[in-house]
């Protein structure tokens, strides 16, 4: 008994994690908690192999998708070169800025995308709106 609950914990804690960290931690993070299951589980009642290869294939589909999902944001962030844009953020102090102006570059690094408007960097989700430059 005092086993599964110490396999609960250690499962609540990795998701807790896994939503912050990088995609290449995930599968390391799943190894563990294999390793974990597999220590701890009950000889007369083992777990089926079945129930961790799905687990598997669902983490590399989630994955999958992530990187899927931030390249389609990258590509989007370099179509909006040349275009005027609005951005809103909160500067250190908790202050809204907005400002707007062309965009000028786009920088990605990691998994953070940033756009340079009018001389200035933002996150891309910062970006409010969009239009075609008037120039």
């Amino acid at each position: 008994m005092s086993t599964t609950s110490a396999i609960t914990s250690t499962t609540s804690t990795t998701s807790t994690s896994s939503t912050s960290s990088a995609s290449s931690l995930d599968f390391e993070e799943f190894l563990q908690i294999l390793a974990t299951e597999l220590k701890y589980q009950d000889p007369d009642d083992p777990v089926s192999g079945t129930e961790y290869v799905s687990q598997l294939a669902q983490i590399s589909s989630l994955s999958a998708l992530s990187s899927i999902n931030s390249s389609l944001n990258n590509s989007v962030a370099y179509s909006l070169i040349g275009k005027e844009a609005t951005y809103s953020t909160t500067d250190s102090s908790g202050n809204t800025v907005t400002g707007s102006g062309t965009v000028q570059s786009v920088t990605v690094s990691g998994s953070n995308t940033y756009v340079t408007i009018g001389g200035t960097t933002v996150n891309y989700d910062s970006i409010v709106t969009v239009s075609s430059s008037s120039t």
